[in-house]
């Protein structure tokens, strides 16, 4: 059976003392909402679009990203079923960042007319929105901090040990991670993210298959 692995020895842990992002859906307004299907690689948001509609995900995995003309990205966040987004909407702003389906997913739609209603009729979850946005900025906080101190080594083995889950006696990168979304999620070129990886292979620390799944055998170095 699998299990978060909480105590496995990384880079930054201190930027993982806070809970995780809240997973409450958005509580029941009046009629049905319209629901959104997206096939993979599907995108939904796009970065200067209008801010319409509070997103709620019920099944799949979205990315939240922000790109250029030469066609490089960045990733803020990987969204997982039960999450919301969109919420920025309050501010009247246009939309501060792209959202694309990693997988095929579906999300439910609440119009922004509807959000400040349900925000006073509901206010366990106005409380859900308002940590939930914390928690996002400690995210935010810790990646800049991250990105200005920390080299590309410590990015991407806290990433690494972030989302393994100890199976037996070995932790396991339980999804494939191509080193092209590596770097797109640490800040980093795709040729850095190689000479890390391979490093790690050689060195023993890390294992890989032919999918791209990883097994730490033995704790991560805190530096290289």
């Amino acid at each position: 059976m699998q299990s978060r692995h909480r105590r496995h020895a990384t880079p930054h842990d201190h930027e993982r003392d806070h809970p995780p992002p809240l997973r409450q859906p958005a509580p029941r307004t009046r009629g049905e909402h319209a629901r959104a299907t997206l096939p993979a690689g599907t995108t939904l948001l796009t970065e200067g679009d209008s801010a319409d509609f509070l997103y709620v995900l019920i099944q799949g995995q979205l990315k939240v990203y922000s790109g250029n003309s030469k066609g490089r990205e960045v990733v803020y966040n990987i969204l997982e079923p039960g999450e919301f987004f969109g919420e920025m909407m309050l501010d009247g702003e246009p939309r501060s960042a792209s959202v694309k389906a990693v997988v095929d997913s579906e999300c439910v739609l609440v119009p922004a007319d509807e959000l400040s209603g349900m925000l006073l009729a509901h206010p366990e979850f106005a409380e859900c929105l308002v940590l939930t946005l914390i928690s996002r900025l400690r995210n935010a906080t810790g990646k800049i901090r991250s990105l200005a101190l920390d080299g590309v080594y410590e990015r991407v083995a806290a990433l690494l040990a972030d989302a393994a889950v100890l199976d037996g006696d070995v932790l396991r990168v339980p999804r494939s991670f191509t080193q092209l979304e590596i770097s797109t999620r640490v800040g980093a070129s795709r040729e850095m993210v190689n000479h890390v990886l391979r490093d790690l292979v050689r060195g023993g620390f890390i294992l890989k298959d032919k999918q791209h799944r990883m097994t730490i055998v033995k704790a991560l170095p805190k530096h290289w």
